[in-house]
């Protein structure tokens, strides 16, 4: 039973590993491949034969024929980052009656270094938002609020969002991702900087981007505290003096107000 479940792996492998050694190389090799919006790139897919000249194409449901240079025995794909060219794109070839074939997922995105971080001092929210991002995928992208380097751990998450930001002429819009949090209470001596991090995975390729919060925003954090901090200090120095030892002493008047 087990030697017949390795045969039939075998055969469904066969049409990468037919004709004794033969197969198809794609350059760049990965079965996914990440391309940045409005870049270039080139997938080079070639078949050695040693029964004459190899049989080569590029196929794929939206490939434009304009995008494909088919050449003995090799196939050339352009992609020029453009939001439609993503998808999978199938290299068929054939040597001396063998048939081979090799698929590519492209994933188009767009991550430009476009973060606003804004703060909101009445409700202590923080808000990130990055702008023209591609693709609409939410697990791909990632927020993350620092202090100085390390997680800000306290700070309460709120509700995210993705929206439509910018038509494109090829009819695509990009999107912003917006992340809030709510502020913990600030321990003393004052932290460094905060930061809104966004990561953006994709297959091979991690891309980060970080913004700080504006230095007017910290400083009011920081002030609500002082102030908050002062107000206490005042209302204690005020009760120490209706409290103070008197002659005779009357507890009777220790009253704030």
């Amino acid at each position: 039973m087990e030697s017949s479940l390795v045969l039939l792996l075998a055969l469904a492998m066969a049409p990468f590993q037919l004709g004794s050694g033969q197969s198809l190389h794609v350059d760049p090799p990965d079965p996914v491949v990440a391309v940045a919006k409005d870049t270039s790139l080139r997938l080079n897919c070639s078949l050695p034969c040693d029964e004459g000249v190899a049989q080569v194409q590029w196929r794929g449901l939206d490939t434009h024929l304009g995008n494909v240079q088919n050449l003995p025995g090799s196939s050339i794909l352009s992609i020029h980052g453009l939001l439609t060219d993503a998808g999978t794109r199938l290299c068929v070839g054939s040597c001396g009656g063998r048939s081979f074939q090799y698929s590519v997922q492209i994933v188009v995105y767009a991550f430009p270094d476009q973060l606003v971080v804004s703060w909101s001092g009445q409700d202590q929210e923080v808000s990130c938002t990055a702008h023209n991002i591609w693709p609409p995928d939410p697990d791909i992208l990632s927020f993350t609020l620092l202090l100085g380097d390390q997680r800000l751990e306290g700070a309460q998450v709120l509700e995210s969002e993705q929206e439509e930001e910018t038509q494109e002429a090829e009819g695509t819009p990009l999107l912003r991702a917006t992340q809030r949090w709510m502020l913990p209470a600030l321990e003393t001596p004052a932290p460094p900087a905060l930061y809104c991090q966004v990561t953006m995975q994709l297959p091979n390729l991690v891309l980060t981007h970080k913004r700080g919060l504006p230095a007017s925003g910290i400083t009011l954090w920081v002030g609500s505290l002082v102030l908050g901090l002062l107000a206490l200090a005042f209302l204690a120095y005020r009760l120490w003096k209706r409290c103070a030892p008197r002659v005779p002493p009357d507890s009777s008047s220790c009253t704030l107000l």
